[in-house]
């Protein structure tokens, strides 16, 4: 891991930032409003009038170092969101400010703070990754030969690197498309699915990288995803986006909270009927028997307690398993 430290810290300089600024300060990108409306073409959307919604009246704020996620289900609206702040998209309604800036007034110094991977990544698949590195880097006034040596070990293509990119996987194409988005060290950092296609470890990898551009170099990071369960570990907050509208947004701390808020407790027994008469009557939580089993929905309680309960009154319990709802569970509460 140190080797790796080194290299991040060769490839972005020193550190800028020692801390994440509070998102709760002066939003350093800020979505208002914002709304687009495809008129053909994209049947995944939600279909309204003679156009289809891709973005319905959103608007959300991010802190400057913050790593701030949007999860959704193909269709939610991540992707055309993601590319309005881009400028890869003109809304028709609404407007996108990073700090400060506004994108309509002063693109070209927007754009000159972000560094973005949208989508799969496209590339000269005849030629090599490291020609298509330097060929953007030229397209951004050139880069010396160390710099792009060391974003190429950042992102783990060394060995690679040197190989024509038409025979890259999915993965490796994904690490190429980050190196080209963080070569001119943006201030915002926007990835379109950064994870896709990657086994564990490159996943792992992508995950330290984000989380190191964040704490020491001051990086803020906008990213769109559908794997729940790295949005939960990665993310500040996460923006819950369906069918065009943006439903809500949750802290880390919020969504921990509210996964462990309700959980499904599954008790086999040798009494469920008696069992579930006391467990309600004694903590008031709704049960369901299904032939030994016992099912009992708890909400803040401790269950502890619940198996005590049991065991006192002379039920044999032959196994009691707490299961807790899954962040996937929350956003389709969220979002039904």
């Amino acid at each position: 891991m140190e080797d790796f430290c080194e290299t991040v810290k060769t490839a972005f300089g020193e550190s800028t930032a020692a801390s994440v600024v509070d998102a709760t300060g002066t939003p350093y990108l800020s979505v208002k409003g914002v709304t687009k409306v495809f008129r053909k073409g994209f049947s995944r959307l939600v279909k309204k009038g003679d156009g289809i919604i891709a973005l319905d009246d959103v608007s959300l704020e991010v802190g400057k170092g913050e790593i701030f996620g949007l999860l959704g289900p193909n269709g939610a609206g991540k992707s055309t969101l993601i590319k309005v702040i881009t400028g890869l998209v003109i809304p028709d309604g609404g407007n996108v400010t990073l700090d400060g800036l506004d994108f309509k007034r002063d693109k070209e110094k927007f754009m000159e703070k972000v560094g973005a991977q949208i989508e799969t990544p496209v590339f000269f698949n005849k030629q090599s990754g490291l020609w298509n590195l330097k060929y953007l880097a030229d397209l951004q006034g050139g880069l010396p030969e160390r710099r792009i040596k060391d974003i190429v070990e950042l992102v783990g293509l060394s060995e690679r690197i040197k190989s024509r990119v038409g025979t890259y996987s999915m993965g490796m194409r994904q690490r190429l498309g980050i190196a080209q988005a963080i070569m001119h060290k943006p201030e915002l950092l926007v990835l379109d699915e950064p994870i896709n296609g990657l086994d564990p470890d490159g996943i792992a990898e992508v995950r330290e990288l984000i989380r190191r551009l964040r704490d020491e170099y001051g990086t803020t990071v906008l990213f769109s995803s559908h794997i729940l369960g790295e949005m939960q570990t990665l993310c500040d907050r996460v923006a819950f986006l369906s069918r065009g509208r943006l439903v809500a947004v949750k802290t880390k701390e919020e969504i921990e909270r509210g996964l462990g808020e309700t959980a499904i407790l599954s008790v086999v027994c040798d009494e469920p009927n008696r069992a579930a008469a006391l467990i309600t009557e004694t903590f008031g939580y709704r049960t369901k028997v299904q032939g030994t089993t016992l099912y009992v929905e708890v909400k803040g309680g401790n269950t502890a307690d619940i198996n005590k309960a049991l065991i006192e009154n002379g039920i044999s319990v032959v196994s009691f398993n707490v299961n807790k709802r899954t962040l996937e569970e929350m956003y389709k509460e969220l979002t039904k």
